[in-house]
């Protein structure tokens, strides 16, 4: 039994704009969270902050927030510019909440498809 990966769309749950499309070698998963090539993501919606988070063991990131003129979410994503060692393969990936997380914070929804 093989299990192949699908397109990743993620939408602004608020607007329902979408703020990623990605074809599987675009995007992983990595401690249940999404984490998504920048090519993949519909940046100019997306503005990354000053407002930091340190992780104990994957060093610094920064939150992105979402504006597309009439809706603003915070913290719909994040960014480790410069991981610790071993998490080099995050570096300058946009970091989504998945699944119950996401629906949680209610901030993004991910919805995989074979499209």
């Amino acid at each position: 039994m093989t299990s192949e990966r699908q397109k990743l769309t993620i939408r602004e749950s608020g607007s329902g704009r979408v703020l990623v499309e990605a074809s599987p070698e675009r995007y992983q998963k990595v401690e249940g969270n999404w984490y998504v090539d920048p090519a993949a993501v519909k940046s100019e919606f997306l503005v990354t902050t000053t407002h930091e988070y340190r992780c104990p063991y994957k060093g610094r990131c920064f939150y992105v927030d979402f504006h597309d003129g009439n809706n603003r979410a915070e913290r719909v994503a994040w960014i480790y510019d410069d991981p610790k060692p071993g998490w080099e393969h995050i570096r300058g990936q946009y970091g989504f909440y998945a699944g119950e997380t996401a629906a949680k914070f209610g901030k993004t929804r991910d919805e995989q498809s074979d499209a």
